[in-house]
């Protein structure tokens, strides 16, 4: 339950033994299981938190709107749940106040403001909010305690809230309808948050992704003959000067020839084979409109 709402389980037993809002029917022995009018509480209770109510009033009010004896109560969908997550009341982007945050550490802060920024729009999130707060967090000397360092719990923050943001578009896709995948390929070392946000604003919009975790050309070729993806899309890292990226785009190309190939890249553009398939897009709207456009 605490998964399917977006939510800690900490958080989840915390609202049944402060508000009561837990499980309210029995199995055989000790087991207790939510009921539809469990979750349409909880659902009730997690919106007005999201938009800033106190969670005893917000406890108060999801008990009411349900108690009624005679009230007909809605079985939410999966999508109906996720959507109640992502509705939070917007805020304005600011990446001052998101660094200061996440140099105090604090963790409730740092997620309150990811998930209130831009919450239908990843790349605005990221532009606005993400970027230019990683970009300070970066040009800032600090002496940090063992074991704390600012700017990898705020990109595992950010991580955090797009895993939410990709559930809220993954639980309106059609699962019995075929959709395109697309594979995204980062160059870089290690996670790619940037890549992680394209993908994310690609499932967004309908199309089903997935991230490959390395760049070796004999990766990349194994998982294109597996996925059959209908697009790639290789995200060069500004690190690289452009030698992976080629392999990545010669590896792929050669595993399925034909398949359309994009390569976002920043002001360094690697060499490329010269194909109809393969693709330079230089900015994040311009890589997801292309592939869009394509698949």
């Amino acid at each position: 339950m605490a998964r399917r709402l977006g939510v800690a389980p900490a958080t989840l037993r915390t609202w049944d033994r402060r508000y009561g809002l837990g499980p309210s029917e029995h199995l055989a022995g000790a087991h207790r299981r939510y009921s539809a009018q469990d979750v349409a509480r909880l659902l009730v209770m997690r919106r007005l938190t999201l938009e800033g109510v106190a969670p005893s009033e917000a406890a108060r009010t999801a008990l009411a709107a349900t108690d009624a004896p005679s009230a007909e109560v809605h079985v939410p969908t999966t999508a109906e749940v996720m959507d109640a997550y992502s509705d939070a009341v917007p805020m304005a982007a600011d990446p001052a106040a998101l660094a200061a945050a996440a140099g105090q550490f604090d963790n409730a802060a740092v997620r309150w403001m990811l998930a209130r920024v831009a919450p239908r729009d990843v790349l605005a999130w990221w532009t606005d909010l993400v970027e230019p707060t990683l970009r300070t967090v970066g040009e800032r000397a600090a002496l940090e305690r063992p074991g704390e360092s600012v700017a990898p719990a705020l990109v595992a923050a950010a991580f955090a809230e797009l895993r939410s943001r990709a559930a809220v578009a993954a639980a309106h896709l059609d699962a019995a309808k075929p959709a395109p995948t697309v594979l995204v390929v980062p160059t870089g070392e290690g996670p790619d948050l940037r890549s992680h946000v394209l993908a994310t604003a690609l499932q967004g919009h309908g199309v089903r992704v997935r991230v490959l975790s390395s760049s070796a050309p004999a990766v990349v070729t194994g998982a294109v003959e597996r996925a059959q993806p209908a697009a790639l899309l290789v995200e060069v890292s500004p690190a690289d000067a452009g030698a992976r990226g080629t392999a990545v785009v010669r590896a792929a190309t050669a595993a399925r020839p034909g398949m359309p190939v994009f390569v976002h890249h920043g002001p360094t553009a690697p060499e490329l084979p010269v194909a109809a398939n393969v693709h330079r897009v230089r900015t994040l709207p311009g890589a997801l409109h292309e592939v869009l456009a394509t698949v």
